[in-house]
């Protein structure tokens, strides 16, 4: 909504669709709906209006508060500072590779590197196809998702090697 004003969910999601943020941000259509709503209880966005077209479901028009602009500002000076540590499932299974079959490991290694590579690929389309339609920070954040996923690549070869 800080990009394109009053929006419905579903405008949103479409939005997210649209510039591949998947690859940056875990987001579900469910809770979605449902932040929105409690963005609403708490008066940080509101409803503009309810539109129906055609038959299809309702949908529920949004616009950001001055609260919600606060609010925003707020967590924006919050989150910026903050780091976090990066885990993948892989990791747990990893720290228990020698009670495990090595042969069925060295199998699950090359199913992450070729799921990983396709991540890769993935977000290489994205880069060169929406380049117009994807904010700096975005593509920035892409190619650091990119270069993490080819350290990875490397971190895989060892691992298959040893």
């Amino acid at each position: 909504m800080k990009d394109c004003g009053q929006s419905s969910a579903y405008e949103l999601l479409n939005i997210f669709k649209e510039r591949d943020y998947r690859y940056l941000v875990h987001m579900t259509k469910g809770s979605l709906y449902y932040n929105l709503q409690k963005l609403a209880e708490e008066g940080l966005v509101q409803l503009v209006e309810v539109v129906s077209v055609n038959n299809y479901p309702e949908q529920y028009i949004y616009e950001i508060t001055p609260q919600g602009n606060e609010h925003f500002t707020a967590l924006m000076a919050k989150y910026s500072l903050q780091t976090d540590d990066i885990t993948l499932a892989f990791y747990m299974t990893t720290l228990f590779a020698h009670q495990y079959d090595p042969g069925q490991f060295k199998s699950a290694v090359a199913v992450q590197m070729e799921q990983t590579r396709r991540k890769i690929a993935e977000i290489d389309h994205v880069l060169d196809a929406k380049q117009d339609r994807i904010y700096d920070t975005a593509k920035s954040m892409m190619n650091n998702v990119r270069a993490h996923h080819e350290l990875n690549l490397k971190w895989f070869q060892v691992l298959l090697e040893q």
